[in-house]
């Protein structure tokens, strides 16, 4: 009896073999099942789909809002604190405005939450060409990174690299090399992307980036025209999974290390976000 189910086993798994080795039965109908392992440039393709449809989640009215909480630390060249800001914002996952809610402690003043709200804009036209700084991104703009991504995505090449767990998820990992002949128009940043390192942990069931590292490869000399020198650099980003494709920033570290002049300093950028919950409709 054991030898009459250990035979048919091996019949069902392995199927039969012609006479020229060719595999037929079940064992060819399951290879021919099998999903071809995705390449870099797919996996990459499929994080730009993911980004649209968390756009597209937020159109509908999916919004959460959150607490980020920011720390930026000033030390000297002896590593004395010489200046330490924190802020806390009121932000949200369909990319409006964050809202300041505290400055260094404090209820900020009126001045302050329009300085940091023009801030806030200016950089997103500069860096992800937002739209006009003057105007109240009151409703949002779901679809400003994926203009982005799509727009200088062809700039990066990705490259597989590894495999790993996430916070529990399993993530493909990839690398982006800068194509130098794609550059950007500012100079600083193709110096910079030159010499940086970008790895992306993505994650291999809704490809949202679950993590993100970038670290300067080398020491750059004469930033900006400037006698200064970027002696080190590295960010790390993580995302947080709130629901089936609505990924929102979670952790961020950034440690920064140079000098402009004579004068060395490293700061030290902290980032967390809590206190996840959706938005109500009429909100």
């Amino acid at each position: 009896m054991t030898q009459t189910l250990f035979l048919a086993l091996l019949i069902l798994c392995a199927g039969c073999y012609s006479a020229g080795g060719k595999p037929v039965g079940l064992l060819a109908a399951l290879r021919d099942f099998q999903e071809k392992p995705l390449t870099a440039r797919e996996i990459a393709d499929r994080v730009q789909k993911a980004e649209k449809a968390r756009g597209e989640r937020a159109t509908e009215g999916v919004v959460f809002e959150f607490e980020r909480d920011i720390v930026i630390e000033d030390f000297d060249v002896k590593g004395n604190l010489k200046r330490r800001q924190t802020r806390r914002f009121q932000s949200f996952t369909d990319n409006r405005d964050p809202v300041l809610t505290m400055y260094d402690g404090k209820d900020p003043t009126p001045e302050q939450v329009e300085k940091e709200r023009k801030k806030i804009r200016e950089n997103q036209v500069k860096f992800l060409g937002g739209g006009d700084p003057t105007q109240a991104n009151v409703e949002g703009d779901a679809d400003l990174l994926l203009r982005q991504i799509e727009r200088y995505s062809d700039r990066f090449t990705p490259q597989l690299i590894g495999e790993e767990t996430i916070h529990g998820r399993p993530a493909y990992i990839l690398q982006f090399l800068f194509d130098s002949n794609k550059s950007f128009k500012d100079p600083l940043v193709n110096l910079i992307l030159k010499h940086l390192l970008i790895k992306a942990w993505i994650d291999q069931e809704e490809f949202q980036i679950a993590k993100l590292e970038a670290e300067l490869a080398n020491p750059l000399y004469a930033v900006g025209g400037l006698a200064a020198k970027l002696e080190t650099f590295k960010l790390t980003a993580y995302q947080k999974r709130l629901t089936p494709k609505i990924w929102a920033d979670w952790k961020v570290t950034a440690d920064i290390h140079g000098r402009v002049l004579w004068k060395w300093s490293t700061i030290h950028f902290r980032s967390e976000s809590s206190g996840f919950k959706r938005l109500k409709v009429s909100d």
